[in-house]
């Protein structure tokens, strides 16, 4: 079973997400808005994930990580996976993604399991539909 940390949006930009989640239900794509997914950030996502280390880890990286300003720039396609979101790519977003990633890529399967959400290849991505 794969392993995602996910950053939550506030509120205001949650409800935002949820919107387009909204018309793309309504325009047939549904896995999303069907799912019971919370609109977030995904850092990472692992195959396999040593449980004990992630949890210290998250819980240092959650108590040192403020929160983080974004502007939702482009929609982007991962084929046969998902529609997301992408944010503009700023100092202040891939300062505590690569921080992220340097304590957490030890802990999984193959640093960090699925290329896409190293910090080099993919920054971050909001889902909007998927399978």
């Amino acid at each position: 079973m794969p392993y995602a940390v996910e950053l939550a949006l506030d509120p205001v930009s949650a409800d935002v997400v949820r919107r387009a989640w909204r018309e793309l239900d309504d325009a047939g794509i549904t896995h999303v808005s069907r799912s019971g997914a919370r609109p977030h950030v995904t850092l990472g996502i692992w195959l396999t994930l040593d449980h004990d280390g992630a949890e210290a880890e998250l819980t240092q990286f959650a108590a040192e990580t403020a929160p983080v300003r974004l502007t939702l720039a482009s929609v982007g396609l991962f084929p046969r996976v998902a529609i997301f979101l992408a944010p503009t790519v700023t100092a202040e977003l891939l300062q505590p993604h690569a921080g992220f990633h340097r304590r957490f890529g030890r802990l999984g399967e193959g640093s960090c399991g699925i290329v896409e959400f190293r910090p080099v290849k993919q920054l971050v991505s909001f889902a909007l539909g998927g399978r």
